[in-house]
């Protein structure tokens, strides 16, 4: 099992703050595709007892991100590359729709959050592309700083939308795509970025601008064609 620290428990619900430690860690790629766990192990981690562990383990085995290799044995499953396609392609259908949730739903306070999260963006970027036009290196936390602007403008459409079925869903099809995705958007930027990617980016406001509008036809349209040009991005990544 590869060496990482996990924040230790206390409070009660063991065995859900053990699922939800284990889950964000393989989203994030903590607990890497394919990597051997044990319950002990990740318990001492987790400075729990085994029981909560394996309770969490059983749940995280329904899900199909962890997967039985023995009596004795686990470790996190691997996703291939037809897998992540598939699974890109039901989440681009699925933002499509929260978008149009979100452009009947959406309150003032939470298009102006998004806002505000686009806003932040768009300064990191400029900050960004005076860095390399200025042959300076780029810092990594700036990097993760818009990756992590984008998730949350999506979360925030995502709860816009205020559908519990829909964000289970979109939830369960995105567990393995944010690490793949931060690295995508750090090489696109170290390397400049291409028209298309630029295009891309700008899709957010376009967005944003729809659902200000209500116009769920509209939003819907652009974030399934939004997501859809991401999942191209996934599909051509080598890992």
């Amino acid at each position: 099992m590869s060496a990482m620290k996990l924040p230790e428990l206390s409070a009660q619900s063991l065995a859900d703050q053990a699922y939800r430690a284990l889950r964000a860690a393989i989203i994030s790629g903590d607990l890497p595709w394919g990597d051997k766990i044990t319950e002990r192990g990740l318990a001492a981690s987790l400075g729990v007892s085994p029981t909560p562990v394996r309770e969490a383990l059983r749940r995280l085995e329904q899900e199909q991100l962890i997967e039985r290799t023995g009596p004795r044995s686990l470790r996190v499953v691997t996703i291939s590359p037809q897998e992540r396609i598939e699974s890109s392609a039901i989440e681009a259908v699925l933002e499509g729709v929260a978008a149009r949730f979100a452009a009947e739903k959406a309150t003032p306070e939470q298009l102006d959050r998004m806002q505000r999260l686009l806003d932040l963006a768009d300064a990191t970027g400029e900050s960004l592309r005076a860095d390399r036009d200025a042959g300076r290196e780029l810092a990594p936390d700036q990097i993760e700083r818009i990756f992590n602007c984008v998730r949350d403008f999506h979360a925030e459409v995502e709860r816009a939308a205020d559908n519990v079925q829909l964000s289970r869903t979109l939830d369960q099809v995105r567990a393995f795509s944010r690490s793949e995705r931060l690295k995508i958007a750090s090489a696109q930027i170290h390397a400049g970025g291409t028209a298309g990617q630029v295009q891309r980016y700008g899709q957010h406001h376009q967005i944003l601008a729809a659902l200000r509008d209500h116009d769920g036809d509209r939003a819907e349209q652009l974030a399934r064609a939004h997501a859809g040009s991401a999942s191209n991005d996934l599909a051509g990544w080598d890992t």
